[in-house]
Parts: C-alpha cells; sequence; structure tokens
C-alpha cells in the first residue's frame, strides 16, 4: 500500500475515534444536573429575572432538548470553539482562551522532558544493548525498571527535598526553585510590556518571550524553574525508552544480516551502530510518541505539585473550585492530544519502516 492511502485511511480511522470521544465527553456532561451546568453563564447584575435567564441558557446549551438534538448542539458548540466558560482567578473566562494560554507551558516540559530522555536513552540503551548479561546491561536495566516502577510525584518530592530552595535549612544543594514558572520578585517595575501576570507573550512561554524580549536575565531565572520538573519527567520517560532500546538492541543482535555483516569482518562499532542500533530504534519510535503524547495530557500531577502553570495545573484548579467546563474542556483537549499523537506516531513509523503499510 502507498504511503498516502496509508495516511488517508490513518485519517478516515481518526473520525469515529473522534466520534467516541465526543460521546464519552457528552455522556459526562448529561450526568450533570442543567442548573449547575447554566450557573456559569447567569449574571447577576443583570436586570432580567433569574428563571427568563436559564430559559435562554438552557437553550443556548440544548439543555432542554432531547438527547440526541442536545448531542448536535453540544458537537456544534465544540467545533466552534465553545467549550463553555468558567470563572477561575488568573485565566480567561473562556475555557478554549484559557487551555490556549496554559497549554504552550505543558508542551514545553513535554518537549523538553523528551529531547532529553531521547539524548540519554539512545547512546545509553546502544550501550548496555550491545553488551548483554553483562554488568553494565545489569545496572542499566534496574535503572530503568526502578524508573518504571517509582510513581513521578515520589520522584518530584524527593527532588524538592534534595535540591529544592529553602525546604531544608542549611541544605548546600537546595538552589533550585520548586514553584512556578518564574520569581515574581525578579520582574522589574513597571512591568515589562510582554509580562501580563502568569502568562506572557507573544508565546506564553516565559523563558522564550524573555529571550525574544532580550531579558537574558529573566529567560535564566525561568530556566530555573523548569528544571526540577523536567528532570522528573525526563526519568519518567527515560527509563521506557531505555528498555524498548535496549530490547530491540538485543533482539536485532541475533538477526542474518547481522551474523553476516560480522563474519564479513565488518568492525563492530559499525556493526552496533549501522545494522543493530537501527533496526534497533524503530520500535521505539512508537514508545516516543505516545510517551510525549502521554506527558502532554498526562503531567497534571507533576504541574500541580510544582505549581507550574500548564494545562494540568487548569485542570487541577478547576476540579477544586468545581469549574465544570474546565474539566470537561480539558478532559477533551486530552483526548485530542492522544488522537493526534496516535496519527503523528503511525505515519513517521510508515515512512521509517514500509512494512507497516498494510
Amino acid at each position: 500500500m502507498e504511503l498516502r492511502y496509508f495516511i488517508i485511511r490513518r485519517l478516515l480511522v481518526m473520525i469515529p475515534t473522534l466520534i467516541g470521544l465526543l460521546v464519552i465527553v457528552f455522556a459526562l456532561l448529561s450526568g450533570i444536573p442543567k442548573s449547575v451546568l447554566a450557573a456559569p453563564y447567569l449574571n447577576p447584575h443583570s436586570t432580567v429575572p433569574k428563571p427568563e435567564q436559564l430559559q435562554r441558557i438552557y437553550a443556548l446549551l440544548g439543555l432542554n432538548q432531547p438527547p440526541p438534538i442536545h448531542f448536535l448542539i453540544y458537537v456544534k458548540n465544540v467545533f466552534t470553539g465553545n467549550l463553555g466558560i468558567m470563572n477561575l482567578a488568573g485565566y480567561p473566562s473562556n475555557v478554549l482562551s484559557a487551555i490556549e494560554l496554559a497549554f504552550p507551558n505543558t508542551v514545553q516540559l513535554a518537549l523538553f522532558a523528551t529531547l532529553l530522555s531521547i539524548v540519554i536513552a539512545i547512546p545509553l540503551g546502544t550501550y548496555i544493548g550491545s553488551k548483554p548479561n553483562s554488568l553494565s546491561d545489569q545496572a542499566g536495566r534496574i535503572f530503568s525498571l526502578s524508573g518504571y516502577s517509582m510513581p513521578a510525584f515520589w520522584l518530584g518530592i524527593l527532588l524538592i527535598y534534595a535540591f529544592g530552595s529553602g525546604v531544608i535549612t542549611g541544605n548546600p544543594l537546595g538552589v533550585l526553585p520548586y514553584s512556578g514558572s518564574f520569581n515574581p520578585l525578579s520582574i522589574p517595575s513597571p512591568n515589562p510590556s510582554w509580562f501580563h501576570g502568569e502568562f506572557t507573550s507573544p508565546t506564553h512561554l516565559f523563558i522564550f518571550d524573555a529571550l525574544l524580549n532580550g531579558a537574558w536575565g529573566l529567560a535564566w531565572e525561568g530556566f530555573k524553574h523548569v528544571i526540577l520538573p523536567v528532570i522528573t519527567l525526563t526519568y519518567t520517560i527515560l527509563a521506557g525508552v531505555l528498555r524498548f532500546i535496549r530490547a530491540g538492541m538485543v533482539d536485532s543482535s541475533y538477526q542474518e544480516y547481522v551474523k553476516t555483516a560480522r563474519a564479513k569482518g565488518v568492525p563492530e562499532k559499525l556493526v552496533i551502530n549501522r545494522h543493530i542500533r537501527r533496526n534497533a530504534l524503530i520500535p521505539s519510535i512508537t514508545v516516543m510518541g505516545l510517551l510525549f503524547s502521554s506527558l502532554l495530557g498526562g503531567v497534571v500531577i507533576i504541574e500541580d505539585l510544582f505549581s507550574y502553570p500548564g494545562i494540568g495545573m487548569l485542570a487541577v484548579n478547576a476540579a477544586e473550585t468545581y469549574q465544570v467546563y474546565g474539566v470537561l474542556g480539558t478532559t477533551f483537549f486530552f483526548g485530542i492530544i492522544l488522537i493526534i499523537a496516535n496519527l503523528i506516531v503511525d505515519v513517521v513509523y510508515a515512512f521509517v519502516d514500509p512494512r507497516i503499510r498494510y
């Protein structure tokens, strides 16, 4: 099958998957009382009586319609960018606008953690995978297994106590900030034009916006704030990727083409780099892509632990303050991330290994 037909087929598969996601989120929405769903839209200062406001809101959201009609209205609202409204300090009232502000910070964490884990995992996995059952291989397996089984929040807490600034009095290693994305005391007065409270412009990423505006000191301050959460996430990703690269290296070592290359007298370093590692990395692409997407949609605990203003923190704040549309909006967005990430992984995998185009 040609690659373009494979991509078209994968795009078509996304349609029922997206419909299923909409049905699940709509089912959650339908289990909430109408008065709760209408409450964020009420205007207490309006001269219009509350019962009349409620009827208008019910009509707007389709809450007074049968479930099939209500579902169609919900789908229309979703595809026109209306994920609902909420009242959450520091965020716009529109849920989609709040997600647009918070999501870049989550992408920043996930991207830094993924790149760092790949930079470490590929050479380390190649080394231990080329020496199966050696001491280094056993150490690498213990390292990856411990990271794979250790809860990320537990590692984060350990890092905060070990390196967090001011957590333990007299700790010489406690030099790293562990809360937020910047230090409010470092912001000059009057505030720079690109600084708007918790979020900045134009990228909504403190580090990059500071660099774009020549504020090198503030950029360094922002970079220090991401070190601990990135290390926490990196260890989690690294453990999974390392196991797959190591297993792929060991499996590829016993293939006939590798035996043939060695029989021809090809240098061992060349055999490992060109024959074994290249094929061992193919299945790891799927793992890397899925781990990256899981970070984009699953850093809720880590962002809450480090008070980092990403989409995970937004979801936690919305849940803690009973902002229904904030919770459902982030849930739907997490689902969209996983759907798109699976598509990208499948397409990249098809580029790397044409055998999977079936």
